[in-house]
């Protein structure tokens, strides 16, 4: 093989594939729902190798996150106490997080999910609560913003981080990958050490 072709900058094939996008829709909508890891990790890999489509992958984790969220939300209206043992069930949701959603859904109404993004909180335990407080279409106004703002800052900084270390990622997209991985696992591994 021509030692040329070998030192070109490479883009892994998945980001260029339309799964990507059904990955972003389907994470999102899971992590709204029963699953525990957000898909900021798909769309910051993603926004690493090519802002442009992670923009597409943030628009179809957008789009899962309010149909989960709309699921969760009719789910607590219909079955409040199902609900909330179901979302009790999930790793690392605690009564706690309950108590303290609850304690602020009364103080700001349905604009407490706005601060859903640094309370560490998952995003349904607000949902399962949050019909007591608003009709739908409110709902998924608040839930988009407080998603959009969720996904926002993690977003930039992998795009900025995309942009500015560029050719290094694409000589090396495997330890690019594996150094993401550590990044990942590291603040995961904190998270759920301080819950």
């Amino acid at each position: 093989m021509n030692a040329r072709f070998v030192s070109e900058p490479q883009t892994p094939e998945f980001v260029s594939r339309r799964g990507v996008l059904w990955a972003g829709f389907i994470w999102g909508l899971a992590e709204a729902t029963l699953f525990f890891i957000v898909p900021d990790v798909l769309l910051t890999l993603v926004a690493l190798f090519s802002f442009r489509r992670s923009a597409r992958v943030l628009a179809c984790i957008l789009l899962g996150a309010l149909c989960g969220g709309t699921i969760m939300f009719y789910f607590g209206a219909s079955h409040p106490a199902q609900a909330r043992a179901t979302v009790l069930r999930v790793p690392f949701v605690s009564t706690a997080m309950f108590d303290r959603t609850g304690q602020g859904f009364q103080q700001a109404g349905i604009w407490e999910l706005t601060k859903a993004a640094a309370s560490g909180i998952p995003y349904k335990v607000f949902c399962v609560q949050a019909s007591r407080y608003a009709g739908l279409p409110l709902f998924l106004v608040a839930s988009l913003l407080a998603r959009l703002e969720r996904f926002a800052l993690f977003w930039l900084i992998a795009g900025a981080i995309g942009a500015v270390f560029d050719r290094n990622i694409r000589r090396q997209p495997k330890v690019a990958i594996a150094i993401y991985a550590l990044i990942w696992i590291a603040g995961y591994t904190w998270y759920w050490a301080r819950i």
